[in-house]
């Protein structure tokens, strides 16, 4: 009883310490997932902050760069000085070949006096633009003039309706020779009031060569200074959303920043710019999506956390199998005090029942003749039944010791039940009990081991002279019947009783392990039976068990021939 407490208390403690580690273990898996991932949210946070920062550097030295023409160069009164007819002499050439070489986007400059002036046209000889008309140079110059080209009405008549909105700054988008261009331009005027014309300089930006080389070369050339080390992706994409530089990743951490395609500072002019005017609105995206650090910062997270999944998955099946140890050792405990308490229980009958005849036998001359001459034949029962449980132990020892092997030989069965017969003459003699034994000739020969096979017998007949109705209670004699037959490749050993029975509780005890049967005092130290059913299924036969409650019990084993 102590010791099913004890079992019964330990699972519930491993119960509650499972559960209790469990819980440990999930709120440590928890807190190192939510530690991992804010680290790598902070990683990420960083690189995306330095992606905003790249993103700032990189659209202010763009939008610095475009409108560095007109702040410097437009905003220079040398370009509104009156000029000669005759264009060979400018001094202007020199002013406009610095900015050539200084900003690269402007494709031509111009100037007009206005009224019946001529408008005059500087490019670069090396890039003319494609409605520029060739000229024969005689001196190699970098500069190209050109006085009232086929397109300078169309510019003039533009530059014209903003003069008429008394308009400081001319900014259009128009086709010329079938190519894009936008043109800037600043209008001076004689008088305050702004109502006569003085002069009008500006440029023109092919947005052409502005899709495919401007943005390329200024962006090739920011793009790694304002990284910062990271390794980040540069995309450029127009108002149509179509890629001008670079591939458009939308992986984040990703910036974004919006743009319009002016060649131009309209923060101080605003005013002064034409109100009809539509401007392109392009968009810069920066994303650090390939960068080492943050790819490095997922897969280490990642690690991290398939690491504490394994070990908390490992820590419980650990623990799992530690509980199961514990309850079988807790079981095989308790297994071992039943099996102690019900084998010394066993032991005491016969040794009591020794000791009283010995004490009879001392007192010798108190007993007649007649009793004395049976005290012997019972000391010799008692000892057999002694010698039994002590063969059961030894058999119990010796099959569940790994090390010890069985020594089969071949073995006529009858043989076998011959031997075991022997050791219970006495008993059923004076007990009454009928014994019929049927051996039919030519039987096969079995593999077995004699020592073992011979106790696995014994146990079974044991069990039937134990259960067997006495003739001498005044009863009809009872009757054991053990038979042998062959039948095909098995031979079969039956030990019949028409005793008692054995209820359907203790049957399906036969079947049970020893380690996990549960022995108790009174059924004959519990062994009988399990040992009977172990031996012959090490020999590779089969033990079947019938019985009914008051109609008797029959054991049918079944053993391989040779």
């Amino acid at each position: 009883m102590i010791s099913s407490r004890l079992v019964a208390f330990a699972a519930r403690a491993w119960s509650v310490l499972t559960i209790l580690v469990f819980v440990g273990v999930a709120m440590l898996l928890a807190s190192g997932y939510r530690a991992t991932r804010d680290w790598e949210q902070g990683v990420a946070t960083r690189i995306a902050h330095q992606t905003e920062e790249s993103a700032d550097l990189i659209i202010k030295a763009i939008s610095r760069d475009m409108r560095g023409a007109q702040a410097t160069i437009l905003a220079n009164r040398d370009w509104d000085a009156p000029l000669p007819a005759d264009t060979a002499d400018l001094d202007i050439t020199e002013q406009v070949a610095t900015t050539f070489a200084r900003y690269p986007y402007p494709e031509s400059f111009f100037t007009w006096r206005g009224g019946a002036h001529g408008m005059i046209f500087f490019s670069r000889s090396t890039r003319l633009p494609p409605w520029m008309p060739r000229q024969n140079q005689a001196i190699d110059s970098p500069i190209t003039a050109v006085l009232d080209p086929p397109m300078a009405e169309q510019v003039r008549q533009r530059v014209l309706s903003s003069v008429a909105s008394q308009l400081r700054y001319v900014v259009f988008d128009t086709v010329l020779a079938g190519v894009p261009y936008q043109v800037i331009a600043r209008v001076t005027y004689v008088d305050p009031l702004r109502e006569h014309l003085e002069s009008v300089s500006g440029f023109t930006v092919n947005l052409d060569w502005v899709r495919t080389r401007y943005f390329a070369d200024i962006l090739t050339e920011v793009g790694p200074t304002a990284s910062g080390g990271l390794t980040q992706d540069v995309a450029l994409l127009d108002e149509d959303n179509h890629t001008v530089f670079g591939s458009n990743n939308d992986a984040p951490p990703m910036a974004e920043r919006a743009f319009h395609l002016l060649f131009m500072d309209s923060s101080d002019t605003a005013s002064d710019l034409p109100p009809d005017i539509t401007l392109r609105r392009w968009r810069l995206r920066v994303s650090a999506s390939r960068d080492p650090m943050l790819l490095s910062a997922h897969r280490r997270a990642d690690t991290t956390l398939l690491a504490i999944s394994v070990a908390a998955v490992v820590f419980g099946v650990s623990l799992v199998l530690a509980r199961r140890t514990v309850m079988k050792d807790a079981k095989l405990s308790e297994m071992r005090s039943r099996f102690v308490s019900s084998v010394t229980h066993d032991l005491k009958t016969p040794l009591a029942n020794i000791h009283a005849l010995a004490a009879t036998l001392a007192r010798e001359s108190q007993v007649t003749s007649e009793r004395y001459r049976a005290y012997p034949h019972l000391v010799m029962q008692e000892a057999t039944n002694l010698g039994r449980l002590v063969d059961n132990l030894l058999a119990y020892a010796r099959i569940t010791d790994v090390t010890e092997a069985y020594a089969f030989e071949p073995m006529a069965a009858a043989e076998l039940v011959d031997d075991a017969l022997k050791s219970f003459q006495l008993q059923w003699a004076e007990n009454r009990i009928r014994i019929d034994v049927e051996t039919p000739v030519d039987l096969p020969f079995v593999r077995a081991d004699q020592r073992a096979m011979v106790l696995a017998l014994k146990n079974l007949i044991d069990n039937a002279l134990r259960h067997a109705r006495s003739g001498t209670d005044g009863g009809k004699d009872s009757r054991i019947r053990v038979a042998i037959r062959n039948v095909g490749p098995t031979a079969f050993i039956e030990v019949e009783d028409d005793g008692c029975g054995i209820s359907a509780k203790k049957l399906a005890a036969v079947r049970e392990s020893i380690a996990s049967r549960a022995f108790a005092p009174t059924d004959g130290g519990g062994l009988g039976l399990a040992i009977a059913s172990k031996v012959i299924a090490d020999h590779g036969g089969t033990l079947t068990v019938d019985s009914a409650v008051g109609i008797g019990t029959r054991c049918v084993i079944g053993l391989p021939v040779c």
